[in-house]
């Protein structure tokens, strides 16, 4: 028989979640040696905040159009409907007619 030899085996597992490219970086990161690890380590967190702060601004921007979209949908809306309506009917006294103006945002 060979001598007995050790197997050793070092795995990793993400926890939930998606795997993205900022814990993929973090854990090649921690397998590098000293000097580079800590280099890399920094790096990418750094590229991490800018990459967070850019998904902002762009999913406020996104927000910020649909709120002008929605806004100009309620002002053609509010255009379309703001005449008062208005029913006129002869009445009983010549010359007199009975008016009747109704509010376009009323119910009845």
């Amino acid at each position: 028989m060979t001598g007995d030899k050790e197997i050793e085996y070092k795995f990793e597992h993400q926890w939930g979640g998606e795997d993205t490219w900022y814990t993929k970086g973090k854990r090649w990161a921690n397998k590098q040696q000293f000097p580079i690890n800590h280099l890399a380590l920094g790096f990418i967190e750094w590229l991490w905040e800018h990459w967070v702060d850019g998904k902002v601004k762009m999913t406020m921007a996104d927000i910020d159009k649909q709120v002008r979209h929605i806004g100009e949908i309620w002002d053609e809306e509010d255009r379309q409907n703001s005449q008062p309506v208005v029913e006129s009917e002869p009445s009983e006294v010549e010359g007199l007619d009975t008016i009747e103006i109704k509010s376009p945002w009323s119910k009845e």
